[in-house]
């Protein structure tokens, strides 16, 4: 490593991984920018994670171990933040695997340009190795600061995970940029506040990053879970990034507007599946009372949720239990 300084800090949160651990870091270690560091923070993992850490750590010296308390992944991923010494950083989850060339493929995007955040695109597969989101344009897009966060809202082109991007270290530093321990919707909420400060990002769509869809991963299963938390911290997220835009990007507000609309159509889905709806207040009645006060918007942008006049119209006045029941029978009817 160059003067002790690597280029690009990798930082992986660790817990219970011990099935596919070693594979998933094997990817790092293959990148073809070698001048890396590789930070596994080993989150209180009660299986063999922590001693398969080690034991990474003790055949490559750019691997270095962190053993912590149990906290979650994003005091896990902070606390990686804080020790990274690269002039980059970059994230994986302990179950997904880097493309070879991510490192110097984004590394040599954020030099070219001077970008704080540099991004790529990333292909889905699930258990039984069927891919999806693979259509890319190879293009490069370079964004100042206002394009930067119009893109990021939009979703258009960026995407919202933080395992696509390298971000400059004494950017996030300067601005204090880290993880909402806590929360749910983590990459949201940091990319939220990485892509408001940076004042260039250069986004290439093209793959980087191999992500693994399991059917009972946290994300996919969360909301069935711990409802609860999972519309606090939904709605949290999206007021928080909605009043952030109004107040700083005013002109962009139809943006957030519209990615808030597609969440509540999301949440309406879970709380429809409910049998008892005062499990969800007061979250149901702000989702009502939001599609409302939003119905021309809901009526205007309706081919964002793929829904028909009447269907939006339905889906913001109706209980939600008769909207999605209705919508079934919908289905069937036009099925036979």
């Amino acid at each position: 490593m160059s003067e002790n300084i690597p280029l690009v800090s990798i930082i992986v949160p660790v817990y219970q991984a011990e099935a596919f651990l070693k594979k998933s870091v094997d990817s790092i270690l293959s990148q073809t920018l070698s001048d890396i560091e590789i930070i596994l923070v080993d989150d209180g993992s009660t299986d063999d994670s922590g001693k398969i850490c080690d034991e990474i750590a003790a055949n490559d010296k750019r691997v270095r171990v962190i053993h912590k308390e149990n906290g979650g992944q994003s005091s896990a991923r902070n606390v990686g933040i804080d020790k990274a010494i690269g002039k980059y950083i970059g994230f994986m989850d302990n179950d997904d695997f880097l493309y070879p060339d991510m490192c110097m493929y984004l590394y040599e995007n954020a030099e070219q340009n001077n970008a704080e955040i540099s991004a790529g695109s990333f292909i889905t597969k699930n258990e039984l190795g069927i891919i999806s989101h693979d259509t890319h344009t190879q293009k490069k897009h370079v964004y100042d600061n206002v394009h930067g966060v119009r893109e990021y809202l939009s979703r258009e082109i960026v995407d919202i995970y933080v395992w696509t991007k390298l971000y400059r270290r004494d950017f996030l530093n300067q601005h204090h940029i880290r993880f909402e321990e806590g929360r749910s919707d983590e990459d949201w909420l940091f990319n939220h506040a990485a892509f408001f400060a940076a004042q260039k990002t250069v986004m290439q769509d093209k793959p980087v990053y191999d992500y693994l869809e399991r059917a009972n991963s946290t994300c996919r299963t969360f909301h069935k879970k711990e409802l609860h938390k999972y519309l606090d911290d939904t709605c949290y997220r999206l007021n928080k990034i909605e009043n952030d835009v109004k107040n700083n990007y005013p002109s962009f507000l139809i943006l957030s507007k519209i990615q808030t609309i597609k969440a509540c159509f999301n949440m309406l889905f879970v709380v429809s599946k409910q049998q008892h709806k005062e499990e969800c207040e007061p979250y149901y009645t702000w989702i009502k009372n939001y599609l409302r006060k939003n119905a021309k918007v809901v009526i205007k942008e309706r081919r964002h949720w793929g829904m028909s006049w009447g269907g939006v119209i339905l889906g913001a006045y109706l209980p939600a239990n008769l909207y999605f029941y209705l919508k079934k029978w919908r289905h069937k009817k036009d099925s036979f």
